[in-house]
């Protein structure tokens, strides 16, 4: 998880040294990346029956929304709020990793340790 938050963090320090003309597509790239990490995220705390998994996803869907509403945007010409909406995203990516993707990753310790106490037993 940590590996791909990394590489999430890359593709938005990226996204602000792209010009004006490639900066809709680059958005638009880094959205598809957003929603593949977050399916994969999704997908792990169903199979681990992640007991925040509701407000978790809600949260994804909120950050999706508005990285949506920014490449519509950047598309019409709007580069000035594109990019802010990227930063302002960046910042809450920030925050739900050291928030919400901690507990999730706290509950997967737990439940790693519980597993080998089963198994040595």
């Amino acid at each position: 998880m940590d590996e791909s938050h990394r590489a999430l963090h890359d593709r938005i320090d990226h996204l602000s040294s792209v010009a004006d003309a490639e900066f809709a597509a680059a958005l638009e790239s880094l959205l598809k990346d957003v929603h593949d990490h977050f399916k994969e995220e999704e997908q792990a705390m169903e199979e681990i029956g992640f007991p925040g998994i509701s407000c978790h996803r809600d949260q994804h869907a909120q950050a999706l929304n508005a990285l949506q509403q920014a490449c519509l945007r950047a598309k019409e010409g709007a580069i000035a709020e594109g990019r802010e909406i990227g930063g302002l995203f960046s910042q809450w990516l920030h925050f739900h990793i050291a928030t919400m993707d901690r507990m999730l990753a706290l509950f997967l310790q737990h439940a790693e340790a519980s597993e080998a106490e089963c198994a040595t037993a």
